[in-house]
């Protein structure tokens, strides 16, 4: 679903943040596209003056208001991917490795309630690595 200018305006106020030409981009590729996207692929989506820096502080800044989650791949590629309705990304995700696409998976629950004695949770992060229905031709 590709949503209109207004709605990116409303979208990005209710999280407290203004409309600026970039944050109102990137948003769009994100919600455009309706998959995660590296810092790279969304740079490459966007007009070639655009500044590097700025685009890495916006994905920083939607990240800590919980417009878009990161994800960790692999231990180092990251992906951001529109929060909607799950603030933060403290649910698992599946990443199909064949056509690298990345879901949301908040019906498998990450369990901390078992964590040892003395040990504070601050965040939790679970990827789970397959072949999505679609890639499997049972969709």
């Amino acid at each position: 679903m590709v949503a209109s200018n207004g709605d990116i305006s409303s979208f990005l106020k209710s999280h407290g943040l203004t409309g600026t030409a970039i944050r109102k981009q990137v948003l769009s590729h994100l919600w455009g596209d309706g998959v995660a996207l590296t810092q790279k692929e969304i740079e490459e989506k966007l007009p070639p003056a655009t500044d590097r820096v700025t685009l890495y502080r916006t994905l920083r800044l939607f990240t800590e208001k919980g417009v878009v989650h990161k994800i960790v791949l692999d231990g180092e590629t990251q992906k951001f991917k529109i929060a909607g309705r799950f603030r933060k990304s403290d649910h698992a995700h599946f990443y199909c490795t064949k056509c690298h696409k990345l879901l949301c998976m908040p019906q498998l629950d990450v369990d901390l309630t078992d964590l040892p004695e003395g040990f504070q949770f601050s965040s939790a992060r679970l990827v789970v690595e397959g072949i999505c229905d679609a890639c499997s031709g049972k969709k």
